[in-house]
C-alpha cells in the first residue's frame, strides 16, 4: 500500500492550496510539523502575514497542548487556542511509511517547514534526509542549539529560564519564573524571523534557534551589566537595576506603575504630585542609590488618592504610568477596545475570543481568518486533494479523517 500511495502522491497536485490570503506572505505555503509553543508560535505570526499553514498532527494525541487544560473550551484546553489559529490541521501517522510519504509530498511543495522534533526523533522518524535535500526554507526549534552538548537534549520553557539566569533575576527571596513562557514566545520570534531571512533570500535557509539561546538574549541589559560591568545582578522583585522610580507604588486602592526613564520626566512627576525631592533625587543615579528612600516617600504620596486619579495626574504631565490591571480587564480596555486586537471568531464548540496579531499592516491589523482547528479537522479534505483515495486517507491518517 506505501507504493500506491507514492505513486498516487507523485501524480498529484501537491499542496492543497487556497485562495491567497490578505498580506505581504499571501500564497506562501508553511508546513507546520511543531508542537506545544515556539514553533506554533512562529507559523502563527507567519499565519498573520498571509501564510497558509498546515498542521501535522499525531492521529488521536494532536498537539500535546490540547490537554493542557483546565480550562478547556470544546475538547480541546484553552492553552491550544492561544497560538494555532489560522492554520489546517491533518492526522498523519509518522511513524508509518505512507504517513512519511505524504510528509515528504508536502515538504516538496512547502516554501517553510518548521518542526520541533528531537534530533534523533527527526533521524527515527526518517525526515533527516528530508532536511538535508528540501528547497524549502527548514526552521528547526530545540531546547538548545545543537552544537553544544545540550543539543539533542528535551527541554521546556521553564528549563531555559533556570539556566539562562532568568529565573536568577526574577522574584524576591527565590528562583521565579516568569508567569509566561517567554523564552517560548521569543524562540518563537526568532523563528519566524530566520524563516522571514530564508524568503528573502530564496534560498533553502537552514534555521535553527534554541529556547536556552533565546532566553540568554532576552537578558539584555541585566545580562550587560554582568558581562560588561561586572555585577551579577540578583533577585529584582519588580525594582529596575538601572532606572529609578520604575515600578509599582501603592495607592489608595491599587497599584500604579510609574517609570521616569530621565531625569526631566523625574522632574515632572514630582511636581504634579507634590514631591519634595532631596538633591541627591536630582539625577538617576542619586535616585538609585537612594531607591528605598524614594519608594517610601512616593509611597506616601500616592498612598492619598487612587491609581486612577493619579493616572490621570500622571497623563498629563507627560508621564508614563499604568494601573495594574489583571487579565479579567482586558476586554472592557478602552485601548483593547479601540485596537481591535482581541478577535471572536466562529468554532464548532461555540465562538471563541483570540488574541490577535499585534502589527498594523498598511494602518490595518491582520484579521483572524480561521479559529484553532479541531484534531485533523481537514485531514480528508487536504489529502483528497493530494490525489488519495478513503481507503489511502484510512490509512495515512489511523482513522482521524476529521
Amino acid at each position: 500500500m506505501d507504493d500506491d500511495i507514492v505513486a498516487t502522491l507523485d501524480a498529484g497536485p501537491g499542496w492543497p492550496g487556497e485562495p491567497p490570503a490578505p498580506g505581504p506572505l499571501g500564497g506562501t505555503r508553511v508546513l507546520d510539523l511543531s508542537r506545544v509553543l515556539a514553533g506554533p508560535y512562529c507559523c502563527m505570526v507567519l499565519a498573520d502575514l498571509g501564510a497558509d499553514v498546515l498542521k501535522v498532527e499525531r492521529p488521536g494525541l494532536g498537539d500535546d497542548t490540547r490537554r493542557w487544560g483546565p480550562p478547556f473550551h470544546g475538547d480541546d484546553a484553552a492553552y491550544f487556542f492561544s497560538v494555532n489559529r489560522d492554520r489546517r490541521s491533518i492526522a498523519l501517522d509518522l511513524t508509518t511509511g505512507s504517513g512519511r510519504a505524504v510528509v515528504a509530498r508536502l515538504v516538496q511543495s512547502a516554501d517553510v517547514v518548521v518542526e520541533n522534533f528531537l534530533p534523533r526523533h527527526l533521524a527515527s522518524l526518517g525526515l533527516e534526509p528530508l532536511r538535508a535535500s528540501s528547497e524549502a526554507v527548514w526552521v528547526s526549534v530545540r531546547g538548545a542549539g545543537g552544537d553544544g552538548p545540550a543539543g539533542g537534549q528535551p527541554g521546556y520553557d521553564v528549563m531555559a529560564q533556570a539556566r539562562s539566569g532568568l529565573m536568577s533575576v526574577t522574584g524576591t527571596t527565590e528562583p521565579t519564573k516568569v508567569g509566561v513562557a517567554v523564552a517560548d514566545v521569543v524562540t518563537g520570534l526568532y523563528a519566524a524571523v530566520g524563516a522571514l531571512a530564508g524568503l528573502v533570500a530564496r534560498r533553502p535557509l537552514r534555521v535553527e534557534v534554541g529556547l536556552l539561546e533565546s532566553a540568554v538574549s532576552l537578558l539584555v541589559n541585566q545580562a550587560s551589566n554582568a558581562l560588561a560591568g561586572g555585577v551579577v545582578p540578583t533577585f529584582a522583585g519588580n525594582d529596575h537595576p538601572n532606572i529609578a522610580p520604575y515600578g509599582p507604588v501603592p495607592c489608595a486602592d491599587r497599584p500604579l506603575v510609574v517609570g521616569a526613564g530621565n531625569d526631566a520626566q523625574f522632574a515632572a512627576l514630582a511636581a504634579a504630585v507634590g514631591l519634595a525631592t532631596p538633591h541627591r533625587w536630582r539625577t538617576n543615579a542619586g535616585r538609585v542609590a537612594d531607591r528605598d528612600g524614594l519608594r517610601s516617600a512616593m509611597a506616601q504620596v500616592f498612598s492619598q488618592r487612587t491609581a486612577g486619579e493619579w493616572a490621570v495626574v500622571l497623563d498629563r504631565a507627560g508621564v508614563p504610568c499604568a494601573v495594574v490591571q489583571d487579565l479579567g480587564s482586558l476586554p472592557d480596555d478602552p485601548q483593547m477596545v479601540a485596537n481591535g486586537q482581541l478577535q471572536q471568531v466562529a468554532h464548532p464548540a461555540g465562538p471563541v475570543r483570540v488574541v490577535g496579531s499585534p502589527m498594523r499592516l498598511d494602518g490595518r491589523r491582520p484579521a483572524v481568518r480561521r479559529a484553532p482547528p479541531l484534531l485533523g479537522q481537514h485531514t480528508a479534505e487536504v489529502l483528497s486533494a493530494l490525489g488519495l483515495s478513503d481507503e489511502q486517507i484510512q490509512e495515512v491518517s489511523g482513522g482521524d479523517r476529521g
